[in-house]
């Protein structure tokens, strides 16, 4: 889907191919064909990227300059907050013509929210110009907008985790409670989802970084970098610097309850076996008296004896009792 933005009053609105293409302020590429790509590539003299070339992982193949407009590819988390969280390459070619004006272009082929978020917030807080700075600068601070919350979001849900992970109290009062304990398989699953978001918020963050230092290295006469842009990208560069502190003081917090969760599983379980042999243990001396008076001799004496069946099972009776009571005094059970 190709969608042509201009500047009408500070507001990004989107229109048909206009008359000038030098008019419109971003030209935003959503898995285009490969007519909408030549379309834009014979507006504006461009020459746009491959799909295969923007999953190039070296850093010449995705932060370079090219006919004079700076061509940026980084990998951007898609559905973070969904079931099905990726990490999609994007890629955005800025040409400024060194007057105040010039033409983004976005090229992607995923869904990103923070491009709608951007659009909207144009419209409640007017951009003050239309220059490819003004908006590459306006989508990137969205985007690092979405990337905090999407972290902050993690770290609320690590700590419901951990409060319910880690209730004081008994097993019954747990059971009772309003906030019961946690199904540890699903404690599980939901960690190993959150494991996966923050190291793809992680990746984001990092090609970010990369970008910004690179952007604010080129400051050839040619890219027209105004003064206020820089000290824009600076500020964006601190973010992201605490972002990934953020980021990795979550991955720390994933990996202890991880450790955590696997270990009260285990606890479980040998709780479990635990039962199961003290159980054994119980039931052995009984099995042992009714062995003992289930053999075929001649000569038993409580064989002939009135009270001899009684006998029998009050014997196995408190076999079974005192191993109990055992138990129960050394707090075995």
């Amino acid at each position: 889907m190709l969608t042509y933005y201009t500047l009408d009053q500070g507001c990004l609105v989107p229109t048909d191919k206009p008359d000038g293409c030098p008019h419109v302020a971003w030209v935003d590429l959503h898995s285009p064909t490969e007519a909408e790509e030549r379309e834009v590539e014979e507006c504006l003299g461009l020459d746009i990227p491959t799909k295969a070339e923007m999953r190039d992982i070296e850093a010449s193949s995705r932060l370079y300059v090219d006919k004079g407009a700076l061509v940026l590819t980084v990998d951007l988390v898609s559905n973070a907050t969904g079931p099905d969280p990726r990490v999609e390459p994007v890629t955005f070619l800025l040409r400024p013509d060194g007057q105040g004006g010039g033409c983004l272009v976005t090229l992607r082929y995923c869904e990103l929210r923070s491009f709608a978020l951007f659009v909207q917030g144009c419209n409640r807080e007017p951009l003050e110009s239309g220059d490819p700075w003004t908006v590459f600068l306006g989508i990137l601070e969205t985007v690092i907008e979405r990337l905090a919350e999407t972290l902050e979001k993690v770290g609320e849900d690590l700590d419901d985790l951990t409060r319910r992970i880690f209730r004081r109290g008994n097993r019954r009062q747990l059971a009772t409670a309003s906030a019961p304990r946690a199904d540890l398989s699903v404690v599980l699953e939901r960690i190993g989802q959150h494991h996966d978001v923050v190291s793809k918020v992680r990746t984001s963050l990092l090609g970010l970084g990369r970008m910004a230092a690179y952007v604010a290295q080129r400051r050839e006469a040619h890219l027209k970098l105004p003064p206020e842009a820089l000290a824009r990208l600076e500020a964006f560069r601190v973010d992201l610097g605490s972002l990934s502190e953020h980021d990795n003081v979550l991955s720390a917090k994933v990996d202890f309850m991880l450790d955590a969760t696997l270990g009260l599983i285990n606890v479980e379980q040998n709780g479990i076996i635990k039962i199961f042999s003290v159980v054994s243990v119980i039931f052995m001396p009984p099995t042992l008296v009714a062995s003992i008076y289930g053999m075929n001799f001649d000569w038993m004496p409580e064989l002939n004896w009135p009270y001899g069946y009684p006998f029998a099972l009050a014997l196995m009776l408190g076999a079974a009792v005192l191993p109990y009571l055992y138990f129960k005094w050394r707090r075995w059970l």
